[in-house]
């Protein structure tokens, strides 16, 4: 393989668990709210936590591209 073409294998990779991660802290969220849990409970803070990270991961590596 060549090196430009693993590059870009790694990077949608990394765009694809990025976008993972935001849809698994949303749903978290989501139902850590339709369970009842309160604002300081941990699944919210879990959520919150993988949002941040899919977002961080996804931000970074899409603005590497330039």
């Amino acid at each position: 393989m060549r090196e430009g073409a693993s590059f870009g294998l790694h990077r949608n990779v990394t765009v694809f668990t990025s976008g993972l991660l935001l849809v698994l802290g949303l749903a978290i969220i989501v139902r850590t709210v339709a369970a009842g849990g309160s604002p300081i409970s941990i699944g919210l803070l879990l959520g919150v936590l993988f949002v941040l990270a899919g977002a961080g991961r996804l931000y970074l590596t899409l603005r590497s591209r330039r």
